[in-house]
């Protein structure tokens, strides 16, 4: 069944993604029920291709050479492909050797049906959050949940079942960026791969805003690896400023920038809590990007964070800052999430989850996210 599946559901996706320089993408989530498993497909770039600009030639030269049927067009980019699957906490327990064989067996079927070598494809397990860290979301819609490091003995038994003869870590690019990824060290790989059509949208409005002859100051909250900020700054946001706890993901984040050919002492950074610094801060900006996770009790950070309690202070917060004009884009993965206008007046509100959902992501929407401004 699953071999099935995900041959159609990559017959569709691979096309969509080579029209429109997509590197990476989800090819299946849950789609059969007996089988709770989320599989991303990553195509990481050659080590000779170092701008943005090479990725994108690059990219278009494989495209017509795999369309002309060109030898070794196709074996070349399957060296270069890469999947993670993330096993879903099942509701009952299975035997130690049961999961083992079952997940050697579901690996085999995605080797066999995609040709891609076994090993290239990374496996973590999801299980449902009880606390976590900052960086936990979800591969699809459905509860929040987090990498843990208790999960049981037949998953961790399971997903050592393809151990990766290669690094699993590369570059891929999208809508014109290049970004590092890591598959194997985190249950996160640094790119959540639902909010590339967000992405899209902050780059078009910086990019708008200037050809309109506007300056455009971004603050972006939470930011783990800053991919809204590459894309603020690729649209070309005179200032973007990127908060977060960790150093490790502010330093991934600078890493970034360097790859698209962004000096990052030119932008500002703070390591920090984003409720903290949101309490402290008076700059105003133009654009504000609030993703934060469903749950975070890290250490580094004053109080433990909900955001089914806490949205609605963190956004009022936001708007605050907001300069005239200026809009809070605001998303969340909580599946659970109840958006009540009410609690933020003074507020205009718009959901514009629809138009931030591609076609990978159709069937198991992963996120929701509002449009929200200052009435005056």
């Amino acid at each position: 069944m699953l071999k099935n599946r995900v041959a159609k559901n990559h017959k569709l996706l691979r096309k969509w993604a080579r029209k429109n320089s997509v590197t990476c993408f989800r090819l299946y989530d849950r789609d059969i029920p007996e089988i709770p498993l989320a599989i991303d497909l990553y195509e990481f770039l050659p080590d000779d291709v170092s701008t943005p600009e090479e990725a994108q030639d690059f990219i278009n030269s494989q495209a017509a050479a795999e369309s002309a049927n060109t030898p070794g067009a196709a074996s070349r980019r399957l060296e270069r492909t890469w999947l993670k699957v993330f096993l879903y906490e099942r509701p009952y327990e299975k035997p130690e050797e049961e999961e083992r064989e079952w997940l050697g067996a579901m690996t085999d079927a995605l080797a066999e049906c995609l040709c891609v070598d076994k090993g290239r494809i990374a496996a973590k397990t999801r299980l449902h959050e009880k606390g976590g860290s900052q960086y936990a979301k979800e591969a699809g819609g459905g509860a929040s949940l987090a990498y843990n490091e208790s999960r049981s003995q037949a998953q961790e038994a399971a997903v050592q079942k393809a151990p990766q003869a290669q690094e699993a870590r590369g570059r891929v690019f999208e809508n014109g960026s290049i970004f590092f990824v890591d598959l194997e060290s985190y249950l996160d790989t640094g790119l959540f791969l639902d909010m590339r059509p967000a992405r899209a949208m902050i780059k078009e409005k910086c990019s708008d805003r200037k050809k309109g002859g506007l300056k455009t100051r971004v603050l972006n909250l939470f930011c783990y690896t800053s991919s809204f900020s590459v894309a603020a700054a690729s649209g070309g946001a005179d200032f973007v400023q990127s908060v977060d706890l960790s150093n490790t993901y502010l330093n991934w984040s600078k890493k970034n920038f360097g790859l698209n050919g962004f000096d990052p002492e030119n932008f500002e950074w703070t390591k920090g809590d984003a409720m903290a610094f949101l309490d402290k801060e008076a700059a105003r900006f133009d654009i504000i990007i609030l993703d934060p996770p469903t749950f975070s009790n890290s250490k580094s950070a004053a109080n433990d964070l909900d955001i089914k309690r806490d949205w609605a202070k963190l956004c009022s917060a936001c708007l605050r800052l907001l300069d005239k004009g200026g809009e809070l884009y605001f998303s969340t993965n909580s599946q659970r999430f109840t958006f009540d206008s009410g609690l933020l007046p003074g507020a205009t509100a718009q959901e514009i989850t629809e138009r931030t959902i591609d076609p990978d992501f159709k069937t198991k929407k992963s996120h929701r996210m509002w449009l929200l401004q200052n009435a005056d």
